[in-house]
């Protein structure tokens, strides 16, 4: 089982236009809804890959009773802790003449310290019987500034591992727990270092840091460009597939699903690496976000190359 956590559950709203205009009238062609939030998209892609799993956060309201109704209509059991706030919507606009997502995201609920309490009790129980969990996305108000830290102790504590990809400080502080793998972009990292542009060289040796203290696996995501990633016997290159990109949204939680589905099944590290880049290639050729077809990240595993670069 893996269970994949968003503090920040939103409804996903996706309008799409032929031409997004700025200042102008947009008329929207298609609008779709569903279960959003980072982890959300990180469980669509474990199912689609033929994982067991479930999902864990927070839903309040009427947005949280129609976030945990879309679950349902998909299948994903969940967990959601119960709270008075309202969870959020996250609308992002779909340019059709470029294939470009523009998002708009609102903040989200306020979470009491008693329903952080209940989360963090939840996790404790959670974490003696799951082995792996997705930890993802921003937080909401009201919660902790080191809440992943405190998280991952609790899962470290009761044998389990957690992938991280956050932003900011809560990934900042979330690293100081040395999850088993985690996941920035380049911005997140330059930020955290107080760089303003990193060349790959930067990036490896930064990743060599985050090895050092305890991270196994650091995923550097580079959108149309693959990935980087070190672990503790090097530095590996990934390539991503060319295609033709239709909405990039969710392309990063993608690349967590199928990074996860690799750790939690136990696949060969360079196939696990491969699995990640191509489920976030596919999940670019939909318009849905945290989509992929099984079959184009097998067929793409086959065309991936992965290099190390560095030992």
């Amino acid at each position: 089982m893996i269970t994949a956590i968003t503090l920040n559950a939103a409804i996903d709203q996706i309008y799409e236009v032929n031409s997004l205009e700025i200042g102008g009238v947009n008329r929207i062609s298609t609008v779709t809804k569903d279960a959003g939030g980072k982890g959300m998209n990180v469980a669509k892609v474990l199912q689609a890959s033929g994982a067991t799993v479930d999902v864990g956060g927070f839903a309040g309201g009427a947005n949280g009773e129609k976030i945990c109704q879309l679950l349902t209509a998909r299948a994903l059991p969940n967990e959601m802790i119960s709270i008075a706030d309202e969870n959020r919507v996250c609308l992002t606009i779909l340019d059709g003449s470029d294939g470009r997502g523009t998002e708009l995201l609102e903040s989200g609920p306020v979470i009491s310290r008693d329903e952080w309490s209940d989360m963090l009790k939840w996790l404790d129980k959670k974490s003696k019987t799951t082995k792996w969990f997705a930890l993802s996305g921003s937080l909401p108000e009201g919660v902790p500034s080191d809440a992943y830290k405190q998280m991952i102790n609790i899962i470290h504590l009761n044998g389990a591992k957690a992938v991280l990809d956050s932003s900011g400080h809560a990934l900042k502080l979330g690293i100081e727990a040395k999850p088993f793998a985690i996941k920035p972009n380049e911005e997140e990292i330059a930020a955290i270092l107080g760089k303003n542009d990193l060349s790959e060289t930067d990036l490896i040796e930064a990743g060599k840091q985050f090895v050092a203290t305890g991270i196994e696996h650091v995923c550097f995501s580079l959108g149309g460009n693959g990935a980087l990633i070190i672990n503790e016997l090097g530095a590996y290159k990934i390539t991503a597939p060319k295609i033709d990109v239709v909405n990039t949204v969710g392309s990063g939680d993608s690349f967590v699903g199928g990074l996860l589905y690799g750790f939690a099944t136990g696949e060969d590290i360079e196939a696990t690496y491969k699995r990640a880049v191509a489920s976030g290639t596919s999940n670019a050729m939909h318009k849905a976000i945290g989509y992929i077809e099984i079959n184009d990240v097998e067929a793409f595993m086959d065309e991936i190359s992965i290099v190390r670069v560095e030992e």
